[in-house]
């Protein structure tokens, strides 16, 4: 395992995305150091801001681990394809960018661009999340392809928007436009959803299971129902420890849309 110990909160964006298991593999911890290092509009290097401690005794290979104020560090876990980084507090911007694989732990809050073009993998946030959860790269129509993101607390505007694959739950309640211009995948709220939520809806599922103050009018109400793939979702949800959000997963009212684009998608509050 390598921690990287951030020596003071630095006055810019850095940005971390060169520091995956996969990079640093075999490297000693003066080798990391002296690795080049995002800082604002310089380049600097690694030993600059962080201390970093290698080999810990009965760690697992593979594993990074960031501790100190992260806010300001973005992009942590940026591109990884295996192994696992843990965040012990808050992340900075972009966390989980393009990753691949592996597993991305954030014990705090997530700031903005969570998960932003990821392809596969799992990220887990214990707190909060911040706007364009799931987003899309500039230039690119879809936003995230693949993986699963689970975030205990809440969530920003426009999460999920465009998203192209995957699993999106969020625990608490999420900002405006959820879901908006949603290709395909699945989003799990168990707070209420923002306005505007699945609005340019094409295919795909939001599942709101604090309900919303007003459904976008150009769905239609196909009244409630009980799913067998709500079953089998709920029974996925508990494999990943969300039991108490899977347990509410009965039969809900489903709404499909967006009508005004043909879409073939759904959005399904309590009955």
């Amino acid at each position: 395992m390598t921690r990287f110990v951030v020596k003071e909160i630095p006055p810019v964006r850095i940005s971390a995305e060169t520091l995956t298991p996969e990079r640093l593999s075999g490297l000693s911890a003066a080798e990391i150091e002296k690795l080049p290092l995002i800082v604002g509009n310089r380049t600097e290097h690694v030993g600059d801001w962080f201390r970093v401690v290698t080999g810990t005794e009965g760690a697992l290979p593979g594993a990074l681990e960031f501790e100190g104020p992260c806010e300001r560090i973005d992009r942590i876990g940026g591109g990884m394809g295996s192994g696992s980084v843990t965040v012990h507090g808050n992340a900075g911007a972009y966390a989980g960018i393009s990753m691949t694989g592996g597993e991305l732990t954030v014990t705090g809050s997530a700031g903005y661009g969570l998960a932003t073009d990821l392809k596969d993998g799992m990220i887990r946030v214990g707190g909060d999340a911040g706007d364009a959860l799931g987003g899309a790269l500039a230039g690119i129509a879809g936003g995230m392809r693949g993986g699963t993101v689970i975030v205990s607390g809440k969530a920003g505007d426009q999460t999920g928007q465009r998203l192209r694959r995957g699993l999106v739950v969020i625990g608490g309640d999420t900002g405006a436009n959820t879901g908006a211009g949603l290709i395909a995948g699945t989003i799990v709220t168990g707070g209420k959803l923002g306005p505007y939520a699945g609005a340019g809806l094409l295919r795909g599922s939001i599942i709101g299971l604090g309900g919303t103050d007003r459904v976008v009018p150009t769905f239609a109400d196909c009244g409630v129902h009980d799913l067998v793939i709500i079953r089998l979702l709920a029974r996925h949800l508990s494999s990943l420890g969300l039991a108490p959000i899977a347990a509410r997963m009965g039969s809900l009212r489903r709404y499909a849309g967006d009508t005004a684009l043909d879409g073939r998608g759904e959005i399904l509050l309590p009955a």
